[in-house]
């Protein structure tokens, strides 16, 4: 059975158009509901042929990620039908750092909206100021 398996992926591989290349990209195992943050047993990684230079980052999905949609079995799994979960949330009490060399600096702020690691969001100071910065952690955002 494996030799016969085996002589399929080949024989899938040479079928392949010219500038295709074999990925190994995420795929759901059993239909998942939106809202749904993946686990393990959600995600099954398969060889799949994709033309080069093709936009499709799917290196990043792992389980904690959510779904916006519902997602059926097979399916490969990528933005913008999944995504990182918010570690941020709207209206949250955020820690919002300022860092320079030796001088580390933090202040409290409220989130005007929820973001995922490494997007940027508004703080609103308790000044009534806003700034703007990236999420680097649950309920922490670094001002650049």
């Amino acid at each position: 059975m494996k030799t016969v398996l085996s002589f399929l992926a080949l024989l899938s591989i040479a079928a392949a158009p010219a500038g295709a290349q074999l990925r190994r990209v995420p795929v759901a195992t059993h239909q998942i509901a939106r809202g749904a943050t993946l686990t393990a047993s959600d995600i099954e990684l398969r060889d799949s042929t994709m033309r080069s230079g093709a936009p499709i980052d799917t290196t990043d999905v792992v389980p904690g990620w959510v779904t916006r949609r519902v997602i059926t079995a097979g399916e490969v799994l990528r933005a913008p039908a999944v995504e990182p979960p918010n570690l941020v949330t709207a209206n949250q009490s955020v820690a919002v750092e300022w860092v320079d060399q030796n001088i580390h600096l933090t202040l409290r702020g409220t989130a005007t909206r929820s973001a995922a690691i490494g997007t940027r969001v508004t703080v609103r100071m308790e000044s009534g100021r806003r700034v703007d910065g990236t999420v680097v952690g649950a309920g922490r955002v670094r001002i650049d």
